[in-house]
């Protein structure tokens, strides 16, 4: 499919979470950078239903990996940039024109090597440093530079580094790492992965605000009590 110039395709793969989608939305609304889309690839049964005019969803059977449904998502989107927008992540409110930024008119890669881990019920937190590449939760990759590398579908888990790593041996081009945290996994009790009882927790949510900037982090307490109050229900 023909690339838009200047668009930007947020991505998003879910099965049963409609408790997230008003998350997910909210951390799409609040981008700054003008030209963007989301597209969600559900597997949910029933279907969920479009939660705004300007979402497109992509349905596929219930059960589908994790993986097809990310090569789903690729194949469907529109923009020039890609970037992949978990529907459990907290996305800093700038990160696709930083993103975008940083890319320029011919870079392929760029994102973030830091991040935290959240605990979403009981509000801390702790630090992740990537130290290698960026984090996949947190880049944009240029449509042009993938060539044919696609998420292997017949891995369960980890398919999304081996794509990033397959890029970058395609490509050989150089990872612009921006300084900035660009997003935060939600550990709870719905996580594919990164459940809260694998990791400790010893950060109050305030060293997260710091870290991201108190502009970035602005009403996100009160959006995580509002998915609290959600998944209790």
């Amino acid at each position: 499919m023909a690339s838009e110039p200047g668009l930007l395709s947020c991505l998003c793969v879910t099965e049963e979470r409609a408790a997230f989608m008003p998350w997910l939305l909210w951390n799409y609304a609040k981008q700054d950078h003008p030209q963007r889309e989301l597209v969600v690839v559900d597997g949910s049964s029933p279907p969920l239903e479009p939660p705004d005019p300007a979402v497109r969803i992509v349905r596929c059977p219930p059960g589908t990996s994790v993986a097809r449904k990310r090569n789903l998502a690729v194949d469907a989107a529109q923009g020039e940039l890609l970037a992949w927008f978990d529907d459990d992540d907290w996305q800093h409110p700038r990160r696709l024109s930083i993103l975008a930024g940083a890319l320029g008119d011919d870079g392929v890669l760029a994102g973030g090597d830091r991040g935290w881990f959240v605990d979403l019920h009981r509000g801390l937190a702790r630090p992740y440093d990537a130290r290698r590449g960026v984090i996949f939760n947190g880049l944009a990759v240029r449509r042009a530079a993938l060539g044919d590398v696609c998420f292997d579908e017949r891995r369960q888990r980890a398919a999304d580094t081996e794509w990033v790593s397959a890029i970058r041996r395609g490509t050989r081009s150089r990872v612009c790492v921006v300084p900035e945290v660009l997003s935060c996994w939600l550990c709870h009790h719905a996580n594919l992965s990164n459940p809260a009882s694998r990791h400790v927790f010893a950060h109050p949510l305030a060293d997260v605000a710091r870290a991201v900037g108190a502009d970035a982090w602005a009403d996100t307490e009160e959006q995580l009590a509002q998915l609290r109050l959600r998944l209790a229900g």
